[in-house]
């Protein structure tokens, strides 16, 4: 906004009078200048925004915009009037456009237990909250949960179950022909059934066969040969049923009894249910068994043997177990197998050797002691009736 009255002062050449006020003119006119800035400029220098108000300041220009309602239009059921700022607005009576004399709207739950209403009635203005109500179940996680529900989908009862069945494990029991391995199943892995019989049938030389899968036919087929009899001779073996004439079974075993006329018999074990004898020839093995007798017109040896460590257990697959002691040691002699045959002997002497024995045939007790004190001292043992007996000793002391 321009301001008028503005009093110019006149200024000539430098350093000459003419056309330039006096001093005391263009003092005086310098001094109306400021009489009228300050009659004419405003007691404010700070705005301040109210309500729908917005005042930007940029350059010595103060900018005020209205944020509020800048226009009202009437919608359906509404008039709108306006004269000098004042606004009026009238709901149109009738029509179904807000002429009714509702005061009040409220919602009533039909089952305060299914639903919970808060904010009911609104009179004037507000909310109405509507919720579903707690039906006492506790929330979380269930196993293997027994549940109610109501009518209305809600669950009104839950609590945990117990799995049904009492199952605990799951195995196969394998027939004829037929392995089973990774039984029984306790908690989960597999069972695997193996055919250990019979998986294939090939038809050799004079042989038809008849069938697939199951059941198999084997037929001979007539080769047109003229063999009347068949027969079985031994002079070692035991033969029964021989000759097959027409159709049968030739048996053949081994005897009782086999005697080893020249010859060596070597492996891993030796067992019979009769006799075993050498006359000429050796019989050798890890374990040499039989029911009956062992014999020989030679030597008798027993090679199997052990050092015995202090602390340690005898074997029970040696037959001897020898020891040097350093000072005093001790070993353990566990329980053996019926007719079993163990000897023990002290080669070198730094101390007692004590082994403490399980199932001792001396005394009363599930375990007893042999203590060795002397080079030389040994014994010897057989387990008979599911005890330790000493049937040989030089030396040795039992308790």
């Amino acid at each position: 906004m321009a301001i008028t009255g503005q009093q110019v002062i006149q200024v000539g050449l430098p350093n000459e009078s003419a056309n330039s006020d006096s001093l005391y003119t263009a003092f005086t006119k310098a001094n109306v200048n400021f009489q009228t800035l300050f009659a004419c400029a405003s007691p404010y220098n700070t705005f301040t925004a109210g309500e729908g108000v917005n005042v930007v300041a940029s350059n010595n220009i103060v900018t005020i915009t209205n944020t509020g309602v800048t226009n009202i239009l009437a919608g359906t059921g509404v008039t709108v009037s306006s004269a000098n700022g004042n606004v009026t607005i009238s709901a149109n009576a009738g029509g179904g456009n807000g002429g009714g004399t509702v005061t009040s709207v409220g919602v009533n739950p039909v089952s305060n237990t299914r639903l919970t209403v808060t904010g009911s009635p609104v009179v004037s203005a507000g909310n109405i909250n509507i919720d579903l109500a707690t039906s006492g179940v506790t929330a979380g996680s269930y196993t293997n949960p027994n549940v109610s529900i109501d009518a209305y989908g809600r669950v009104t009862s839950i609590a945990n179950g117990s799995i049904a069945g009492t199952v605990t494990s799951v195995g196969l029991t394998p027939g004829a022909g037929i392995q089973i391995s990774g039984g029984p199943i306790t908690s989960n892995g597999n069972i695997t059934v193996t055919n250990t019989g019979v998986t294939r049938v090939n038809a050799g030389s004079g042989i038809a066969l008849s069938g697939g899968n199951g059941n198999v036919t084997i037929s001979a087929t007539s080769l047109g040969g003229t063999v009347t009899s068949v027969g079985v001779n031994s002079t070692t073996l035991t033969v029964s049923g021989s000759p097959v004439v027409s159709s049968g079974t030739i048996t053949v075993n081994i005897p009782t009894n086999t005697t080893i006329a020249l010859g060596n018999i070597n492996t891993g074990n030796v067992v019979a249910n009769g006799d075993v004898r050498a006359n000429t020839g050796d019989v050798s093995g890890n374990t040499i068994t039989a029911i009956e007798r062992v014999t020989s017109t030679g030597s008798f040896v027993l090679s199997g043997s052990e050092d015995l460590l202090n602390g340690a257990a005898a074997s029970l697959t040696e037959t001897a177990t020898y020891f040097s002691t350093a000072a005093a040691e001790t070993g353990t002699l566990a329980a053996g197998t019926a007719g079993l045959v163990k000897t023990f002997m002290m080669v070198a002497d730094g101390g007692d050797m004590v082994i403490t024995v399980t199932d001792p045939g001396w005394k009363i007790g599930a375990t007893g002691t042999m203590t060795f004190d002397t080079v030389g001292d040994a014994c010897t043992l057989q387990y008979i009736a599911n005890k330790w007996f000493c049937i040989g000793n030089n030396g040795v002391v039992f308790a």
